[in-house]
């Protein structure tokens, strides 16, 4: 029986956010019979629930005169922080960006004569576009969707507001990514036995390890969610 060295290529298959893990095994890149040895390929994914999520509260408004536009967008806020309070989302779980101002010049030419038009724009301003951005980020996961339905109601009260879908994130993928690299470490050996079993010879030991890229994917396990976009799936795969 002929021993054979076996090199492993580890690559963890991340869909972020889940929380059952599973073992997916490649087939074996390739055989060098005249230096006895093997190149494995293991994978492991996991999936793991996102700790993290983002919501944000898009205020926008037009008007000739600039303090009236403050007072449009500041009583808008409001009436947002209102809803938050009610929410009970804490203080210490939304920010509220600089509000934004935009003038709006007049695009005519400015005639100098009856007959001749300057080719210098006017300056003078039509009106200005203002926008204040509320950004909610929460821990607590389970309430996002309801948050998010009750925050939709401000759209029936106002106008020139928009409430993006929540976006989930992983900030602790670090704690997944030794398990996942054991998983898969263990995957290729099986893969290289099993293949060594076939041709009657056996593992010699490992010759070279390489880690590769850890990935975050679409949950296609979430029925319900599974046409949405990967940030808005609160489950996600590790690959």
């Amino acid at each position: 029986m002929k021993k054979v060295q076996f090199i492993i290529i580890s690559t963890i298959l991340s869909f972020g956010l889940i929380v059952s893990a599973a073992l997916i095994a490649n087939a074996i890149d390739k055989t060098n019979k005249l230096d006895n040895r093997i190149t494995v390929k293991g994978v492991a994914e996991k999936r793991i629930k996102s700790d993290k999520a983002l919501i944000k509260i898009i205020i926008s408004d037009k008007d000739e005169n600039l303090d009236n536009l403050k007072k449009e967008i500041d009583g808008k806020e409001k009436v947002i922080i209102e809803k938050l309070k009610n929410l009970k989302i804490s203080e210490n779980d939304y920010n509220i960006e600089n509000l934004k101002i935009q003038p709006n010049y007049d695009k005519t030419k400015e005639k100098t004569s009856q007959n001749e038009e300057a080719s210098i724009l006017a300056n003078r301003i039509l009106d200005y576009d203002g926008q204040e951005i509320i950004s909610i980020v929460t821990g607590d996961i389970d309430k996002v969707k309801g948050f998010y339905e009750n925050l939709l109601e401000l759209k029936l009260q106002m106008e020139n507001i928009e409430i993006t879908k929540p976006e989930y994130v992983i900030t602790n993928i670090e704690k997944y990514k030794k398990d996942l690299l054991i998983d898969a470490t263990k995957n290729a050996e099986y893969r290289a036995i099993q293949m060594l079993k076939v041709n009657g010879n056996e593992i010699n030991g490992l010759k070279n390890m390489t880690q590769g890229q850890f990935e975050l994917l679409k949950d296609n396990e979430d029925i319900l969610n599974k046409d949405d976009e990967q940030q808005n799936q609160i489950y996600k795969k590790c690959v």
